[in-house]
């Protein structure tokens, strides 16, 4: 990702608008300021690069000034302003997930609350990915964050942000599904313990696991599935773990490879099947129940499936009974999100680093 370095010129300006502000705090909402001859005497500068960081800060709603009277602090200072940036990539595409709308949703409904509630506004930025994927936070909205045109950011999906611009970043930031120092994320290792466990307490000797596409080197809920078996002295066979063969003409939806990877690991020609599944994506779970159906393989009898799932998602509806579905709650992203950022931007540290978001056991 560019980043955006400050001239001599910016830090200077930097400088003067970061003492200026501190003062306008000091003072309090309705304060007068001194006159700017006072204030190029007090900063050591001059009426023109004052004028510049007068009018900085009159665009970040710090301070006012009036004809003929002066200059006093903004009756809004104490206001914030939340800046939510949100990669297009996961609200676009024939077969994107409904857990990506549903945590948008949930976003605007929280913001849209708290400004009800507190002196805060949110304004929401759809990150666009250019050509190269590394510039995919637009120059002028890292313009508008270096500036302190917010208080604080929340970044959901930004995987190609990188530390070197995060440091550069005068505010607090907060990601989930991206890189930050402060992170909330999906916990795969409890969901992995937690699946693996249901299907050996229900007596399955041959236990597979399915997942999209992905190093399962690296893949939280895949690493716990194997450790589970191991702590439960439950065999563990390769030849199970499967992954759907993707298409280099064509990337069909997470549904069609479901679908397709049912119809091969239970057609005729496979001789090992599992009689349990670990489906570690909800829309392959989805795929795959049509191809059972169609080939009147019994779920809850023939095999037994364990997936995840995602509160308030229509994926799976009406195909859950005979399942069991460890769900994630868009409610607790947004609610810890949030939590994080009212910690770093009061000048707390939250307890942790990296905030796991549990699953929980849908009730049948």
């Amino acid at each position: 990702m560019a980043t955006i370095r400050p001239s001599r010129e910016d830090t200077k300006l930097e400088e003067l608008s970061k003492r200026l502000r501190d003062l306008a705090y000091e003072k309090g909402p309705g304060a007068q300021l001194p006159t700017v001859r006072s204030l190029c005497e007090m900063l050591g500068t001059t009426r023109v690069t004052i004028g510049e960081v007068l009018n900085m800060l009159e665009a970040e709603n710090i301070l006012y000034r009036k004809d003929r009277q002066g200059i006093f602090v903004s009756p809004t200072i104490h206001h914030k302003s939340i800046c939510i940036l949100f990669d297009s990539t996961n609200l676009r595409g024939p077969s994107i997930p409904p857990f990506w709308p549903l945590l948008w949703v949930r976003l605007e409904e929280e913001a849209q609350r708290r400004a009800s509630l507190r002196e805060e506004t949110y304004t929401f930025h759809v990150i666009t990915p250019l050509q190269n994927e590394q510039d995919s936070v637009r120059e002028d909205i890292m313009k508008l964050l270096q500036h302190g045109m917010a208080h604080g950011i929340l970044g959901v999906g930004l995987r190609s942000v990188t530390r070197e611009w995060l440091e550069t970043l005068p505010v607090p930031y907060v990601a989930f599904a991206g890189p930050s120092c402060w992170i909330v994320q999906l916990d795969g290792t409890e969901l992995g313990r937690q699946a693996t466990t249901t299907l050996v307490q229900q007596g399955c000797k041959q236990i597979g696991f399915w997942m999209y596409q992905t190093d399962l080197q690296y893949l939280n809920e895949f690493q716990s599935f194997r450790r589970t078996l191991t702590k439960l002295k439950a065999p563990f066979y390769p030849e199970l773990i499967q992954q759907p063969h993707l298409f280099l003409s064509h990337t069909p939806s997470l549904q069609e490879q479901g679908y397709m990877l049912a119809r091969e690991v239970f057609g005729p020609l496979n001789r090992m099947k599992p009689d349990g599944l670990f489906i570690g994506n909800d829309m392959l779970t989805d795929g795959a129940m049509a191809a059972f159906e169609e080939m009147n393989i019994r779920v809850g009898e023939d095999v037994k499936i364990v997936t995840h799932g995602n509160v308030g998602s229509p994926v799976l509806f009406g195909r859950t009974k005979k399942m069991t579905i460890f769900d994630y709650d868009v409610d607790d992203i947004v609610h810890t999100l949030f939590y994080m950022l009212d910690s770093l931007m009061a000048g707390q540290k939250p307890s942790e680093e990296v905030a796991w978001i549990k699953p929980k056991l849908r009730s049948r």
